[in-house]
């Protein structure tokens, strides 16, 4: 299973301790994007500026997304049945789009 951790510090605040999300997806970009539907559910402000999603790779490969990367992916009109199938579109404000 591959680790997602998701930071960020709003502003005037301390570190957030976030739980890291372990998944198996189809590519680093799918789990990233399934993380960030955890992320935002436990209440993450995905909106911060350089928010980011580490990843470990089951070998120990270690990447770095930022969630606007992962959303910029989302709104492909090519991830449209991934985002309807997941339920990603509420929850990441992702514009709905007929699959």
């Amino acid at each position: 299973m591959t680790e997602y951790l998701f930071h960020w510090l709003p502003a005037g605040t301390e570190r957030l301790l976030v739980p890291d999300v372990r998944l198996t997806a189809d590519s680093r970009l799918h789990g990233a994007a399934l993380a960030l539907r955890h992320f935002k559910e436990v209440g993450c402000d995905l909106s911060m500026p350089f928010a980011h999603v580490d990843i470990t790779e089951p070998d120990g490969a270690r990447h770095t997304l930022l969630v606007e990367e992962v959303l910029d992916w989302l709104s492909d009109p090519k991830q449209a049945t991934f985002v309807h199938c997941e339920g990603l579109d509420a929850p990441l404000g992702i514009p709905f789009r007929k699959v």
